[in-house]
């Protein structure tokens, strides 16, 4: 059985349609899934149980969807990943450069996924 009639016949979670209209300019919009953005997206980020509900159980359905059907590949992800994280200086970082009285630059902190800005005076101190 090929890997497209797999996936096809494994329906994933559907999302429920909830109709919001807008209008802007003189143009009237109908999105059907406007309610899975979270508007409080920055309050979720510190504290993710303020989510709406109904919002993390679709996610969470989703999540267990893809969970369930990439299964057959979580040996080859790790080694992919941990490949790519052997590829990657982890302490990697920018010469400054400098803009004004400050300097400005990138740096990657070693274990972390992100890079980190930082900006500095040119003339020393905080």
């Amino acid at each position: 059985m090929s890997a497209k009639a797999r996936f096809l016949d494994l329906p994933g979670p559907r999302a429920e349609q909830r109709p919001v209209v807008s209008t802007l300019h003189g143009h009237t919009r109908i999105d059907e899934y406007a309610w899975l953005r979270a508007d409080n997206w920055q309050d979720v980020l510190r504290d993710p149980s303020v989510l709406d509900p109904a919002l993390r159980e679709h996610l969470e359905a989703e999540n267990a969807f893809v969970e369930r059907q990439m299964a057959d590949t979580a040996d080859l992800q790790k080694a992919l990943f941990a490949e790519m994280r052997g590829r990657i200086k982890e302490d990697d970082s920018s010469i400054p450069m400098k803009d004004g009285p400050y300097a400005y630059g990138v740096d990657f902190q070693e274990g972390g996924e992100h890079p980190r800005y930082f900006r500095t005076p040119r003339d020393g101190g905080e």
